[in-house]
């Protein structure tokens, strides 16, 4: 019989396999992740999963084919209903019946963990962006994560998509809306360090399959379209990132900040930070206008705008073309352009993740390395010094 410290390492293995991998670590960080998310059982129901939507009766079949009498009908759609509102695995319900499908660790079940988000899961999820996640994060062909840039940052002038206009992306949702807690400032809370960017905690939204699955387990509150844009609405006028999972038809919009958001915080430690990015704007300071007041500086979440000599500086390769630095300035010095060739995100989650699964390649975290340099890599990720994750 397995014992459960095997369940959990073949458990590891599998999830590495998916689109988005699950590394391993020297310090086993990533096991003691899994161990707070499932439980040995379910680890165990875990391996006949793929990150394609199945019903119970197809993985039933899967698992009666390999391990036969390990489990029954029953408890095998118990377990998964389980798992599913555990936030370990997604479920998505096609014609009445539930879908199970494994997801990434980030985007998905560290998120999905927002109702059983402790201390100890937030500094380990802090520890393993730190020794390995952040890595496998950045090495994806196509990002999960797009930025949108604020409204009051676009003006006429440019040509903007409708996936880049954050409220047609809500509005597109018809009446599957809903606003949940930011799982980022809940983990920033519970670990004595809040958020400096805002006061507000229920403001990043959950779409489609998102909102149905924070309905079904009660962690996310229906709201209608009017409310949602005055969410929006406070969100860029604090000055917060939008970003929503890199999908025309995208599954959630959180509003971010560099000391709670994880994405923002690895981001602002890598050189060229655009390439990381799914956007389509840069922001570019006119120096004619420019007085050199330093509001636009110390609105970056990535550090990508400098005063230099009383003007200010964006460095394009850095910008990741969110655009809240465009209404801080008051001299009208900042505005956004148009980046060539336009990213166009696929179309929905299976696209999303369709892309990045074929492209998936042993070389391509050697690639990232090579762009980001061995010296990064050492100081950065491997946590000897200066890598610096929210809860870090």
């Amino acid at each position: 019989m397995e014992d459960d410290q095997t369940i959990y390492q073949a458990l590891r293995r599998h999830l590495h396999r998916m689109p988005v991998g699950y590394p391993a670590t020297r310090s086993g960080v990533e096991i003691r992740i899994l161990k707070r998310i499932f439980t040995p059982r379910q680890a165990a129901l875990a391996l006949f999963l793929t990150h394609e939507f199945e019903s119970a009766e197809v993985v039933f079949q899967r698992v009666e084919r390999s391990r036969p009498g390990w489990t029954d009908r029953k408890e095998c759609s118990l377990l998964l209903e389980k798992m599913a509102e555990n936030g370990a695995v997604f479920c998505r319900v096609k014609e009445g019946r539930s879908h199970f499908a494994l997801f990434p660790f980030v985007i998905g079940m560290f998120e999905f963990q927002l109702q059983r988000m402790t201390p100890g899961l937030y500094e380990d999820t802090a520890r393993y962006f730190r020794e390995g996640y952040a890595l496998e994060y950045l090495s994806t062909s196509v990002p999960q994560m797009r930025v949108i840039p604020v409204e009051t940052a676009v003006d006429e002038t440019l040509h903007i998509a409708t996936y880049d206009e954050v409220r047609r992306l809500v509005y597109d949702a018809g009446d599957r809306i809903g606003v949940a807690e930011c799982v980022c400032r809940k983990g920033k809370d519970l670990t004595d360090k809040p958020c400096r960017a805002t006061n507000r905690r229920s403001l990043c939204f959950g779409l489609r399959d998102y909102f149905d699955a924070g309905i079904r387990f009660g962690w996310l509150r229906k709201v209608d379209r009017k409310e949602a844009l005055t969410i929006l609405e406070q969100s860029e006028r604090e000055g917060l990132v939008l970003q929503s999972t890199n999908e025309q038809d995208p599954q959630a919009i959180c509003a971010c900040c560099g000391c709670c958001c994880g994405i923002l915080a690895t981001l602002r430690q890598v050189p060229n930070r655009a390439a990381y990015v799914a956007g389509n704007f840069y922001a570019a300071a006119d120096p004619a206008l420019c007085v050199g007041c330093g509001k636009c500086e110390s609105r970056c979440h990535v550090n990508a705008v400098s005063v230099t000599d009383g003007r200010a500086e964006v460095r394009p390769g850095d910008c990741i073309g969110c655009g809240v630095c465009v209404p801080a300035c008051k001299k009208g010095a900042m505005s956004l352009s148009q980046r060539p060739g336009q990213h166009v995100p696929p179309r929905d989650t299976e696209a999303l993740y369709a892309v990045i699964g074929r492209s998936r390649h042993p070389l391509s975290k050697m690639k990232t390395v090579s762009r980001l340099g061995w010296d990064w890599l050492d100081q950065k990720v491997r946590g000897k010094k200066g890598y610096k994750w929210p809860g870090s």
